[in-house]
């Protein structure tokens, strides 16, 4: 064949080879197309057809491994999420769960159902098996205080502490602690199963006031990290709460013991007196009846009938002192019915009560004291004073700056000093404790013949008041 013949056919067949080549262009083009919408409709499994004899066969692996990549980043994206979204739903019920211990520690008002409540709450959080809490009564002693999941014959007075109380000082947190399970406790409590024991201390500045217990399977706990920050978080505020309820039940002793002391002083320096002097006139008045004097009999007589009122005034005045209503109605309210009180049994003495008191309320112990100390002065106005009038001044103002005189125009202290026997007196050691219990000042002022003059003074004001007198300076 000449030169000539060979190009003719090689021009002959080159058109046809280049519409096969443009057909499988055209088939690839439309399958990566087809290929292209699955993925965009989020069929990440669709894969390029691979055909060995075609021009596009390693193009098309290459895409499928695009495509294989793609969906196995996919898939552990939707891995991440689900454990991400598990994560935040454990984090959300563990801050409800920290924000209901905040709650009840300030509604509460009875620790035990306080520490039973969180009982049931975490152990229902960590699915435990069984769960126990437990306070410490004396140095180094605990009782059980409830327990979930433990038959009835559990009574184990020693519960299991934190590994590292030791190392504690009173500014370090205790973290919470994870044990084995004593094996004779598993076998009895939990059929022998592997079981751990979560320690939650009840702490305060370092000192451990109680303790939780919770016994959890051991296949069960297994992010035991993700509990450690909140239960320590939880032990911290439980054990607040602990420390409160502990320094308001010695307050409360503290308190109680306080009263008692007052209505034994009280008791002493008015009734007791009394009732002494009553028994010294019966012993006058059995030696009087033996020497067969009629006239001082009767003498004798009159004197005990006269005691004998005296104490039945005492008595009545105790028993309004400490009903004195306090907090139903404002102070001036209340002066008044002391003042009416000592006007029935006084019949004899004029009383005048002067109000300069601006309308602003006081703490309930502010009043209380002011209102004692008015009392026990007229106290010692009926008993000791000899007066004909007394006067009550009660003057205060806006700024907070309070007083309180009571004066009498009687004997004086001078000549009462004299007149006074062992044992009596007028309780003005009383007043001026009272008065310095509001932060106050007791002043008492007399001359012979001229009576007495009383003064309290004390300031008192209000928190918004404070407020503004801090933004003034």
């Amino acid at each position: 064949m000449s030169k000539v013949q060979h190009h003719k056919s090689l021009t002959a067949t080159k058109p046809e080879a280049n519409l096969s080549s443009r057909s499988d262009i055209d088939d690839f083009l439309s399958a990566l197309r087809l290929w292209t919408q699955k993925i965009r409709a989020g069929e990440l499994s669709a894969r390029l057809p691979e055909i060995a004899q075609s021009e596009n066969f390693e193009l098309s692996q290459d895409i499928n491994f695009v495509a294989e990549m793609l969906g196995s980043l996919s898939r552990e994206a939707e891995i991440q999420l689900q454990h991400h979204t598990e994560h935040m739903a454990r984090k959300n019920k563990s801050l409800a769960t920290l924000y209901d211990v905040v709650s009840n520690i300030n509604m509460s008002r009875n620790l035990q159902d306080l520490l039973t409540h969180f009982l049931y709450t975490m152990t229902e959080l960590i699915d435990a098996q069984a769960a126990s809490v437990y306070l410490e009564e004396v140095k180094n002693t605990c009782s059980l205080i409830a327990e979930i999941g433990l038959d009835a014959t559990f009574e184990d007075k020693h519960p299991s502490l934190p590994s590292n109380i030791s190392h504690s000082s009173s500014d370090q947190t205790i973290p919470v602690d994870v044990i084995p399970c004593p094996e004779q406790t598993s076998k009895k409590y939990f059929n022998s199963k592997k079981t751990l024991i979560l320690i939650v201390p009840l702490q305060y500045r370092g000192k451990i006031l109680g303790v939780y217990n919770f016994y959890i399977e051991e296949k069960n706990f297994i992010d035991r990290d993700e509990y450690t920050e909140l239960f320590t978080s939880m032990g911290r505020h439980l054990g607040i709460a602990v420390e409160k309820s502990r320094l308001d039940e010695e307050a409360n002793s503290l308190s109680i013991m306080r009263e008692r002391s007052n209505i034994a002083n009280e008791l002493h320096d008015s009734l007791a007196q009394t009732l002494a002097s009553i028994k010294y006139q019966v012993r006058v008045l059995d030696e009087t009846i033996h020497q067969e004097d009629d006239a001082a009999t009767w003498q004798e007589l009159e004197r005990i009938e006269s005691s004998i009122d005296e104490a039945h005034t005492e008595l009545r005045e105790l028993i309004a002192h400490f009903r004195l209503p306090i907090g139903e109605s404002n102070i001036t309210v209340s002066a008044e019915q002391v003042v009416e009180r000592f006007k029935q049994d006084c019949d004899d003495i004029q009383v005048y009560l002067q109000k300069e008191w601006p309308d602003t309320t006081l703490p309930p112990q502010i009043e209380l004291q002011v209102l004692r100390i008015i009392q026990e002065a007229l106290t010692n106005v009926r008993k000791h004073s000899e007066a004909s009038t007394v006067r009550i001044l009660m003057r205060g103002d806006e700024i907070g700056q309070y007083s309180v005189l009571i004066e009498d125009d009687g004997i004086g202290l001078s000549e009462l000093n004299d007149r006074k026997t062992v044992g009596e007196h007028v309780g003005l050691s009383v007043m001026q404790d009272r008065a310095s219990r509001i932060g106050g000042t007791l002043t008492i002022d007399s001359d012979s013949g001229e009576g007495v003059q009383v003064r309290l003074e004390f300031d008192y004001l209000p928190d918004a008041l404070q407020d503004a007198h801090q933004e003034i300076k």
